[in-house]
């Protein structure tokens, strides 16, 4: 049993199917487990197949029963298959994007740091398509973001601004660039058809959320790497700053209600990959204070996916986390990345009015001081600053 292991809660549907798609992805999986555990449960293929595509996993899905030769249904083989290959075609042109923008930064001089999702496909993943993209996340010095704004309204790339004093308060990036407006936004990032993604110009790697911070941005760039991003070369993140900031991202993206499980792959092929130098890495996560997020990200990477995380890195990240907080981080599990990703969207002022309380409730449990739980709390003391105080106020659009 994987270490810090949790009591497992009845399934669901949403829950059975969600780990039939976990499972067929852990490293330790054979195809005659999976069957096995796919008569179990008696798969609805359907609704398994419809959550690998919401969830962002049809790739990888699709690609590990194909070499299992696993014999789907026809019909689910065939949502798998189309979408892999329009995953393919994505991927690909979004790398063409990425090498038109880095061209164009070097030429200004500028050597940004590709995070995330063009980094990962490149370099982690077995191929690229099996890891779905929303977007190009770039991150550049402060005093370039100017010309880096510039470079990408040369591109013909619009821009669009939010203070970080509005809204939840994020900071890493206050501005995001989209060459073309034509195809109209999907609720899922993972469904979206179009293939040119919006640009995101990050001045830090810092997560933010009502008054909720964690920055681990000291020391990345003077431990930056160079690496091939399907024939371009570009920074990239060292391996234990990589998996530091996945493990805060996948945390905060919980903390938010934002779509998770790929996030939670991205942990299981960083861990598998044997690059991660694991006591550098628990002292960086203690010195940025980050340890709670790296236990939480990394325990449900093994308990959910058999990641080979070391037990005494799990020991050392608990002993840096306050007994409060240590209790509620293990005793997450699958039911809780679901109910808190999975939220139906909001088409009521009630309902704003209710989820905004509910958000904050959860981004105070990670505040390990009572200083920490004030800084969440004292946000809604300033309604003006959110949406929803727009909308109060009659100054912003419903959504």
């Amino acid at each position: 049993m994987p270490p810090f292991a949790q009591n497992v809660m009845p399934d669901n549907s949403a829950t059975t199917s969600t780990r039939l798609i976990l499972g067929a992805l852990h490293p330790e999986q054979t195809p005659e487990k999976w069957t096995a555990d796919c008569v179990k449960h008696q798969v609805n293929w359907d609704d398994l197949v419809i959550r690998a595509i919401v969830f962002g996993l049809a790739p990888q899905l699709y690609y590990q029963l194909d070499d299992w030769r696993f014999d789907l249904p026809p019909r689910a083989q065939a949502k798998l298959k189309v979408t892999y290959q329009a995953q393919v075609r994505r991927n690909e042109a979004i790398y063409e994007q990425l090498g038109e923008v880095l061209a164009a930064c070097w030429a200004q001089g500028l050597r940004p740091i590709a995070l995330k999702g063009v980094h990962l496909a490149a370099c982690y993943y077995r191929e690229p398509a099996l890891r779905p993209m929303n977007d190009i996340d770039l991150l550049f010095k402060p005093d370039d973001l100017p010309t880096a704004e510039n470079i990408l309204s040369d591109l013909g790339y619009g821009g669009k601004h939010k203070s970080a004093d509005l809204g939840p308060g994020v900071t890493k990036h206050t501005s995001t660039f989209r060459r073309s407006e034509e195809a109209a936004p999907t609720p899922n990032p993972y469904l979206s058809a179009g293939t040119d993604r919006t640009v995101e110009p990050h001045l830090s790697l810092e997560e933010s959320w009502f008054g909720l911070k964690v920055d681990i941005t000291p020391g990345v760039w003077q431990r930056a790497q160079t690496a091939d991003l399907q024939g371009r070369s570009c920074l990239v993140l060292a391996s234990e700053d990589l998996l530091l900031h996945l493990c805060v991202h996948f945390c905060f993206h919980l903390i938010m209600g934002a779509p998770s499980i790929v996030q939670l792959t991205d942990l299981l092929i960083v861990t598998q990959a044997g690059t991660v130098d694991w006591p550098i890495f628990t002292i960086r996560a203690r010195t940025q204070k980050a340890a709670p997020f790296a236990l939480a990200a990394l325990n449900l990477a093994a308990n959910l996916l058999k990641a080979a995380v070391p037990e005494s890195v799990l020991q050392e990240l608990s002993q840096a986390t306050t007994p409060q907080l240590r209790n509620y981080i293990l005793n997450l599990d699958l039911q809780h990345i679901l109910q808190r990703t999975q939220q139906k969207p909001l088409t009521t002022l009630p309902q704003r009015l209710k989820r905004g309380l509910q958000d904050r409730a959860e981004t105070a449990r990670w505040a390990e001081t009572l200083y920490g739980r004030w800084q969440v709390w004292r946000t809604i003391l300033s309604p003006t600053r959110t949406d929803t105080g727009q909308m109060l106020l009659g100054k912003h659009p419903k959504k």
